[in-house]
């Protein structure tokens, strides 16, 4: 029963494209100056998702932030250049995978939710997503045990909570991506080949707004998801 149970916590989702004969994110890759927003609107938009099991609202709307928002906010604001490894995988991704993070203290369990949402391509390349939900009481508990070991395959981190870092948090990060680097500052290298981005959301009248924390942009880089949200989804 126990392992039917663990199985029943893990949610796959296969990605495709519904219009064949329309352009998605893949071929953005493919001259991506040469892209209007319009049209690079138009392509994150031709994606389908069939999952094993019904998504609840929250994760639906971070993984919809991440393949479709923040694809956008990399072209449009050059991040995928000096994260073109991270870019080029979110284009390709082809399986995406729910499961709980396990690593929680027994004692704040009920108090702290946190998901690891995993972006994948054919090669078994990863994009790793700790995603923290609304009003966990140890927001950043999973952040320091995301950094500490990388897999090779893993191309780009993201830790997306609700609450501001600390200071100590912060420079950490800072520390660990060498962000005092002209290249790195952008790059954000949090391993060989890996890219680590900090996303902070708000709830506001009844929508989602991401913001990108680090690496910092200097630019307003809220992404707005027009969808309503419920604290109380699943």
């Amino acid at each position: 029963m126990g392992l039917l149970q663990r199985k029943k916590d893990i949610i796959e989702i296969k990605i495709s494209k519904p219009i064949e004969d329309l352009k998605s994110i893949d071929d953005v890759l493919y001259e991506p100056r040469s892209w209007s927003p319009d049209d690079l609107k138009d392509a994150c938009n031709n994606l389908s998702f069939e999952s094993s099991q019904t998504i609840g609202e929250f994760e639906n709307l971070s993984i919809q932030y991440i393949i479709r928002n923040f694809f956008f906010l990399m072209h449009q604001t050059g991040l995928y250049n000096p994260q073109k490894k991270l870019w080029t995988q979110l284009a390709q991704t082809k399986k995406i995978t729910i499961k709980p993070y396990k690593k929680i203290p027994r004692k704040e369990r009920e108090n702290t939710k946190i998901n690891d949402i995993i972006f994948e391509d054919n090669n078994r390349k990863f994009i790793l997503v700790r995603l923290v939900y609304p009003g966990s009481q140890l927001n950043f508990a999973g952040f320091k045990p995301l950094i500490a070991s990388i897999p090779g395959r893993c191309v780009g981190l993201f830790y997306i909570t609700d609450q501001e870092p600390d200071s100590k948090t912060l420079s950490l990060i800072k520390t660990k991506t060498n962000a005092g680097d002209f290249f790195d500052k952008y790059r954000s290298p949090i391993a060989p080949g890996c890219s680590f981005n900090l996303v902070r959301y708000e709830v506001q009248q009844g929508k989602l707004i991401y913001r990108l924390v680090h690496p910092d942009l200097n630019k307003n880089v809220e992404a707005e998801l027009c969808f309503n949200y419920s604290e109380h989804s699943s």
